[in-house]
């Protein structure tokens, strides 16, 4: 078919090419393939270039000049070649010899994607160039749209722009844009990814609210070097701040940002950052460092991160440091660490894991050190430098078959779990020590018909080496100290399910009990570095060690027991979902076990309960009671609700000081609390979104934080106003108010205040 239109075309510019007189051709749809002189046997033998492929014209009406060697065409006109020409017109010819277009009525030119629509063109298809008048552009990519009086191609990928306006609102045509950028002129080039405009004006509406002599801005979203758009914010601690970034593109897989930020009543702050990535590693540099005249000193905060894999091996590395301990609290790093850390930890570790057919090795090395922030130096914070942890699980067949016999281990398996660690801890006074600790466990599990039994026994040695007084004690040890404990645990769990509705519902009682006993050496002259009992809770019910850490055991015996219930049900898809998920639990110890639970026989009662009583809702408790003095200690409530326009959680949170020795209950915390908290965020209708935070006391009757934030979004621009207290380290202590606006217009960026 493509022979037979072939010959056809073939025959028509044979008879246009006579020399005789001027013809006319009258078709519904008849094609001229033009390209200088034309050779269908090069054709048929081999595939045309780009720039050398034939144009292909159809139209209702095709007319040829011999001696002019135009062709003139009219009528549904349409011009093609292949990636380089697409164009629509009323009428248009073309002439052979200069390789020129010229066209006219409802014209349609598609080039790079771009769609240009006007009245009149002329266009050298050979040489890429020329000019198009009143003009609108619809740009591809990220969008836009663009009218000109004149539109000047250059080449290919650049043509400017005279007396245009650009806008990125989706409008209906011949409505007036939320926003646009009006200018002189604007040169566009997708080569360097730039659109370059002079004299420009932003116009909100009819309004003109800013004028600027030179813009530019990235044709496609693409990394680019080139400054970004300013960030303000105010608050009452530096005043006026604002954040003025260069973007720098170093390669495809490096960058930089240089910002300098001034603040009206500290000095000028400036902020590099710096990312790189490679085939097997990544990583970033931020570097903030400011010289503050209120203080009449330098002050900064240096954070490294690097991530490589090396074969089988994976380092990770990170480097946080403040030139001074309360820099966070003066300057918001929010992206990098949050203002109320009170503690930088800097780590340097190499991981590798060994997996076999059935278990697996783990080996983990390095240096961990610590700037608390809360010290006025690191003179007696304890350094780890270095480490090392190896852990090896592995399966014992031979004890299995001798248990099971031939049937293996199909009703009971034996595991051998072993850690070795080595830890140097170091302080700047001096004063250090080394630990060994070694603890092989035997663990074993067996399914039942019910349910599953599960024990382990272990032993554990740990020795240390002591320069000085590493725990400021006042006591200068210079010697070696050791640890023996060793330990049982013997756990059974059962499974007791019921089904109603036909398989709809599904209802479990999972009720579990676990006797352990743990026997040391006594631990009184052995210093410690990272262990403080747990805070009791659901979590930790059945845990070995009531100790976190490995400097302190846990001693004595206890029987932990709780019961967790499941409710399932089956939803309209098919799908079973989990609904309800309940557990309550205590422990009960003898006399050698009762110094962790107050002296008493029965320690506190820990529940907590996940509800999920539609698709939309979630509740969560969790809370710890002591019987004997009918006292809540501690709890934590969550109810959120969420769907495609509304997301609100609300959290009451408790923790109180034991009654007996006012010391806290809550591992970890600083100081008693009893406080709501609520976050919130509303779509109210189309446009508008209300965010809300706070965290209000109950035992002072205030708020100790809070941020509110109105956002209106239109198609093209958004709004946001925002205010609110942060708060630093202590509850008691705030790091200042802000107020202020954030604007955003569409596929150019935002101005306004950083919250």
């Amino acid at each position: 078919m493509k022979r037979d239109r072939g010959h056809l075309l073939f025959q028509a510019a044979s008879r246009i090419q006579r020399p005789l007189r001027a013809q006319t051709l009258t078709a519904s749809c008849l094609v001229l393939l033009v390209s200088g002189f034309w050779m269908p046997e090069l054709q048929a033998e081999t595939a045309p270039k780009a720039e050398e492929s034939p144009i292909d014209l159809n139209a209702d009406h095709l007319e040829m000049d011999p001696k002019s060697r135009t062709v003139t065409a009219r009528g549904t006109v349409l011009i093609s070649q292949p990636g380089m020409v697409d164009l629509q017109a009323d009428e248009a010819s073309y002439s052979l010899d200069k390789k020129e277009i010229q066209a006219t009525g409802n014209i349609r030119l598609i080039r790079n994607g771009d769609l240009f629509t006007s009245e009149k063109i002329q266009l050298n298809v050979e040489k890429r160039q020329g000019a198009m008048e009143g003009a609108v552009a619809d740009l591809k990519g990220p969008g836009g749209r663009i009218q000109a009086e004149k539109v000047q191609f250059h080449s290919e990928n650049s043509y400017t722009l005279q007396q245009a306006s650009y806008t990125n609102c989706d409008c209906v045509p011949g409505e007036k844009p939320a926003w646009e950028l009006t200018a002189g002129s604007i040169d566009m080039d997708r080569v360097d990814n730039t659109l370059t405009a002079r004299d420009v004006n932003l116009r909100l509406g009819d309004v003109p609210v800013l004028w600027v002599p030179w813009w530019q801005h990235p044709f496609m979203p693409k990394r680019q070097s080139g400054l970004l758009y300013p960030v303000m914010r105010a608050g009452g601690g530096n005043g006026f701040e604002m954040d003025l970034p260069y973007y720098w593109n170093i390669a495809p897989q490096r960058d930089a940002t240089l910002t300098l930020h001034p603040t009206s009543r500290r000095g000028m702050l400036t902020k590099v950052q710096y990312r790189y990535m490679g085939e097997n590693y990544k990583g970033s540099l931020d570097t903030h460092n400011i010289y503050d005249t209120v203080e009449d000193r330098h002050r900064g905060l240096t954070l490294l991160s690097h991530r490589h894999e090396l074969g089988s091996w994976e380092i990770d590395a990170r480097l946080a440091a403040s030139q001074t301990r309360d820099f966070l609290n003066d300057f918001q790093q929010r992206k990098l660490v949050d203002s109320r850390e009170r503690r930088l930890e800097s780590r340097l570790t190499a991981d590798r894991l060994w997996l076999r057919q059935s278990g697996y090795s783990n080996f983990q090395g390095g240096a961990l050190w610590y700037q608390n922030l809360d010290a006025p130096n690191d003179r007696y914070t304890v350094q780890r430098l270095p480490y090392l942890i190896l852990s090896d699980d592995r399966p014992l067949h031979a004890l299995e078959r001798a248990v099971n016999g031939e049937r293996g281990d199909k009703d009971g398996r034996f595991l051998l779990h072993s850690d070795a660690k080595f830890d140097s801890f170091y302080q700047q006074s001096g004063d250090a020590a080394q630990r060994l600790d070694l603890a092989p466990e035997l663990q074993y599990w067996r399914s039942l018909p019910i349910g599953h039994f599960s024990g382990a026994i272990g032993l554990r040695e740990t020795a240390y080496w002591i320069q000085g007084d590493p725990t400021q004690t006042g006591i200068q040890y210079d010697s070696t100290a050791s640890r023996e404990s060793s330990s049982l645990r013997a756990r059974l769990d059962l499974d007791l399910a019921r089904t109603y509705g036909d398989g709809a519902w599904k209802h479990t009682l999972e009720p579990a009990v676990q006797y352990a006993m743990v026997s040391s050496s006594d631990q009184g002259h052995l210093p410690n570095f990272d262990s403080t009992l747990r805070h009791f809770s659901v979590s930790n019910l059945y845990a070995g060690n009531l100790y976190s850490g490995d400097d302190r055991v846990s001693s004595g015996q206890w029987v932990a027991y709780g019961l967790t219930s499941r409710l399932f049900g089956r939803q309209g898809d098919g799908a079973v979902r989990n609904l309800l998920t309940g557990t309550i639990g205590q422990r009960w110890a003898p006399e050698n076990g009762r110094a962790y639970q107050g002296g008493n026989a029965f320690s506190d009662l820990v529940a907590g309960l996940e509800w999920f009583p539609g698709d939309h809702w979630t509740l969560s408790v969790g809370g710890r009671y002591d019987p004997y003095v009918d006292l809540l200690e501690a709890s934590e409530t969550y109810l959120g609700y969420a769907d495609a326009r509304t997301a609100v959680t609300v959290g009451y949170h408790r923790n109180t000081t034991d009654p007996k020795t006012g010391a806290m209950i809550t591992e970890g915390t600083r100081e008693p609390l009893e406080d709501i908290s609520l976050q919130a965020k509303l779509r109210l209708d189309e446009n508008w979104i209300l965010k809300q935070q706070s965290d209000y006391s109950l035992e002072t009757d205030g708020l100790k934080s809070w941020r509110t934030g109105v956002t209106y979004e239109h198609s093209c621009w958004s709004l946001e106003l925002s205010g609110g207290r942060d708060l630093s380290s202590q509850t008691s202590e705030h790091g200042g108010g802000f107020i202020g606006f954030f604007f955003t217009l569409r596929g150019l960026g935002g101005y306004g205040v950083s919250s």
